[in-house]
């Protein structure tokens, strides 16, 4: 099996490679410093060497003492005389990694004289990065964007309306819920092509090994805490296993203020909510010491995937990753008990179409394709991932699983969207804010003004 090290370097290596070949780099221009790619691209300073080591085996790149890394003066590209459709992507993006390549290969069996390139563009400064590619001329024809860099583009005026292209009985069954996130002023500006909720999911060995009861429909706080503590585990007076674990990140903590109540319209307890939901992360945390943190992969391990937490938030776009790291379990979901309402946080994956778009029927096609039911069923099987129509989610997934996503029948409209939930809030600003809470010097009571 290949190690997952193996795939970041690689993955690193085939961005910067995109991005030379197709002139978003240029012959004498410096690539960025090596720090800078661990950071942009979340990965260790050992995967960047690799990748650039890579590079200049095929001299697309050349060092230069105490000046940097850069793109040889005298490389030349060789146009392709086929059509090219590009699409601009986020990195890292675990959907572009494990679920576009099935759409790509669907739209290539349509269209086998077309290529289609991803160009990787940095995630914490994507929307600068695609401005200079445009600036360059390397215009994009599609970009994958998620829900949150959807909210980010400075303009929506210059996408496409893509409501005639979605207008069909192919697109009819996507999720209104979704479909509607998309929607301004009566355009649809990005097409969903997957959606994730927030979820738990838990390691049925250890349950089994302590006699614990899995999860299942009735279970509520007090079973969750219970279990957690008994699965939290000291050598030494010292916390080796731990029965919960969290990404402290506004992508996942929400899901505690969203089952107590929090919403778009009782903005008035909103604050009360948020309070409260983070007394109760503070009492896992650093009462009952049950909880603990991870940083965003890729980097250093989850503990969860590593065998040293018992439950762990997550998405369908972090699990599907999960796979190539031979965690020796089989993940199962549970139900969410941290509150009496029925929700969860959702995010999303969407396709969208610059008006500058260089063949416009052609990426229209793309979308058209992403959407078909045999399509949306492809990256289904045998993977974590949802697709934005109903129908395909409950011919794959058993209603128990989807019951405990928060994402059957009626169940959907109880979820939102982060943007919906804070729409005037920098995500951002915010992680800065809360870094004390999560070590323990923060009071919610002071965190929860910062929302109001």
């Amino acid at each position: 099996m290949r190690r997952e090290s193996d795939f970041l370097y690689t993955t690193l290596y085939n961005t910067l490679k995109g991005q030379i070949i197709s002139g978003f780099i240029k012959p004498g221009e410096y690539l960025l410093p090596e720090s800078d790619l661990c950071k942009y691209y979340k990965l260790s300073r050992n995967s960047v060497r690799k990748a650039l080591d890579l590079l200049q085996k095929e001299m697309l790149i050349t060092k230069k003492v105490g000046l940097g890394t850069m793109v040889p003066l005298d490389l030349v590209i060789e146009p392709s005389k086929r059509k090219t459709l590009r699409i601009a992507s986020p990195a890292p993006a675990y959907f572009v990694d494990y679920g576009l390549p099935q759409i790509i290969k669907a739209f290539q069996q349509k269209y086998p004289n077309v290529d289609v390139k991803i160009v990787h563009l940095p995630r914490d400064n994507f929307w600068e990065s695609f401005r200079q590619s445009c600036d360059i001329g390397l215009n994009a024809d599609i970009i994958l964007s998620s829900d949150l860099q959807f909210t980010e583009a400075e303009t929506m005026d210059a996408f496409m309306d893509l409501t005639p292209v979605l207008n069909d009985d192919n697109t009819a069954t996507i999720y209104p819920k979704i479909l509607n996130y998309y929607r301004l002023n009566d355009e649809i500006k990005a097409a969903p092509v997957t959606f994730t909720p927030v979820f738990l999911v838990y390691n049925p060995v250890m349950f089994e090994i302590d006699g614990i009861q899995p999860p299942n429909e009735n279970w509520k706080l007090d079973d969750f805490i219970d279990a957690a503590q008994r699965l939290t585990k000291l050598e030494d007076d010292v916390i080796v296993q731990y029965g919960f674990s969290i990404f402290p990140y506004l992508t996942r903590w929400p899901v505690f203020a969203l089952q107590n109540g929090l919403n778009t319209l009782e903005k008035a307890s909103q604050k009360d909510i948020i309070q409260k939901s983070l007394l109760l992360i503070q009492d896992l945390f650093f009462r009952k010491r049950i909880a603990t943190v991870y940083t965003e992969m890729p980097g250093p391990k989850n503990p969860f995937v590593s065998g040293k937490s018992a439950m762990v938030l997550t998405t369908t776009l972090e699990m599907s990753t999960w796979k190539d790291k031979n965690i020796g379990f089989e993940p199962r979901i549970a139900p969410l008990p941290f509150g009496e309402v029925k929700a969860t946080l959702l995010q999303a994956s969407a396709l969208m179409i610059p008006k500058d778009c260089s063949d416009v029927p052609l990426a229209e096609a793309f979308i058209k394709i992403s959407l078909e039911d045999d399509v949306q069923a492809s990256f289904c099987w045998n993977s974590p991932f949802l697709s934005v129509k109903e129908k395909i989610n409950t011919s794959i997934r058993d209603e128990q699983s989807l019951h405990a996503l928060n994402v059957h029948g009626s169940l959907m409209q109880n979820n939102y969207f982060l943007r919906e939930l804070f729409p005037n809030i920098s995500t951002d600003e915010l992680t800065a804010e809360m870094s004390l809470f999560w070590l323990g010097l923060e009071s919610p009571q002071a965190l929860a003004n910062t929302f109001s």
